[in-house]
């Protein structure tokens, strides 16, 4: 899995011009929907380990003004190889700038969406597609509702915090942020699966 992950993301910052040209682009090439066959099996409720052990105890944080976004922008500033986003709404001037700069460090990100980017005022989904992030919307589904962010392989940052100023400073919001690579594997084959059926978006 990490060999195909690290292959990837050789091709992630290909020119935005160039993958939304070809909608069937490297994540089609080198991976394969899960199928029933194939796909992991789901774990028990009681089953609290993974193959390489316990998942350690999140790091967690609350909204209104309970350090989400911190939070999130810490861990953008600490990733040093990928970034995948998958996120419902996405209007947080920090957060997307953060995931800019690290894509001017060298960091591979990929963003997924809810298709309700494309409509409305130009919001963060348009800075970082025009920032040459490779961005994508989520059209398949009545709403794409996944708040998530893979970093480096072993992050998981997750839970009902949209990336929103809405969400940091006026909703009742939880994110946690766990440290697992198995976890980390399991929100990346989702992650493929949904940009597999994903539309490109250069942004308004």
């Amino acid at each position: 899995m990490r060999t195909l992950i690290h292959a990837f993301f050789l091709f992630a910052l290909l020119p935005v011009s160039g993958l939304h040209a070809e909608p069937r682009s490297f994540l089609e090439r080198l991976f394969t929907a899960p199928t029933a066959s194939n796909a992991s099996p789901a774990p028990s409720p009681r089953q609290t380990a993974t193959a390489s052990g316990t998942i350690p105890l999140p790091e967690t944080f609350f909204s209104p003004k309970g350090g989400c976004t911190q939070a999130v922008v810490k861990e953008l500033k600490a990733a040093r190889q990928s970034i995948l986003v998958q996120a419902y709404s996405f209007t947080s001037a920090p957060i997307a700038a953060a995931l800019v700069e690290a894509a001017r460090r060298g960091v591979l990100i990929e963003v997924v969406l809810d298709k309700s980017n494309k409509t409305g005022k130009y919001s963060a989904a348009d800075f970082v597609a025009h920032a040459g992030i490779p961005t994508w919307l989520d059209e398949k589904h009545a709403i794409a509702h996944n708040k998530v962010m893979i970093i480096d392989e072993s992050t998981v940052i997750t839970g009902s915090f949209n990336f929103t100023k809405a969400a940091e400073e006026s909703n009742a919001e939880n994110l946690l942020v766990l440290r697992s690579p198995d976890l980390a594997s399991r929100y990346t084959q989702q992650f493929i699966e949904h940009r597999r059926h994903s539309a490109p978006y250069a942004g308004r």
